[in-house]
């Protein structure tokens, strides 16, 4: 059985602006989760979705690089960042080969599952895709609980399309809005980022307006 999960892609997407401990910490879970698997930490390029504009995309992905390094099953991935278009998830999915009996594992927060009806084709999501949710925001999940299978055992999102199960722990509540403000305002963020990725915030100023 963990086999067909191995085969699976698992993506963690994200803006990653910054990538902060509270990203590393869920996508291990993921991982362990899922019979200690592989996670494409999957950076995203031009989310439609995304009210303010990202930070620039090659400081995204030096902070995401150096975030995975010293963590063997996180992998940083770079399928969507060479695309200067609005990210669209059911487009990434194709990329990856996902379809009905093999899907693309896709991991999110309950906070951006509750919009997922309004993300481009999804219809052709559940078709090629499972969900796998974290708790974050404690959101009512009714709708996609509806549109997708929901099942007891992660191992199941493997083996066909259109299931979803939802990781009823609690992840860490950081968010990275909070960072950039709190770095705008010289305050300390040591305690969320990898010291690695501090320092790349620091030499090269980021968030400081």
């Amino acid at each position: 059985m963990q086999s067909a999960i191995v085969d699976a892609p698992v993506v963690f997407g994200g803006t990653f602006d910054p990538i902060h401990i509270g990203h590393i910490e869920a996508a291990k879970s993921v991982s362990t989760l899922l019979g200690n698997v592989t996670v494409r930490m999957m950076l995203a390029g031009n989310p439609r979705l995304r009210k303010a504009a990202p930070e620039k995309i090659e400081h995204r992905w030096q902070m995401l690089q150096i975030a995975c390094a010293d963590v063997e099953k996180l992998v940083p991935d770079d399928t969507e960042m060479h695309d200067t278009r609005a990210t669209v998830t059911v487009e990434t999915i194709e990329k990856l080969g996902g379809d009905r009996h093999k899907p693309v594992i896709w991991v999110l927060g309950d906070d951006a599952a509750v919009n997922i009806a309004n993300w481009i084709r999804y219809e052709t999501i559940r078709q090629k895709a499972s969900l796998l949710i974290l708790k974050r925001a404690n959101v009512c999940l009714e709708k996609v609980s509806r549109d997708f299978e929901l099942v007891d055992a992660p191992l199941e999102l493997a083996f066909e399309a259109g299931r979803i199960y939802i990781y009823r722990d609690s992840v860490l509540d950081i968010s990275a809005t909070k960072i950039r403000n709190k770095i705008s305002q010289n305050e300390s963020v040591a305690r969320w980022l990898h010291p690695g990725v501090l320092a790349y915030i620091i030499d090269t100023h980021l968030y400081q307006t």
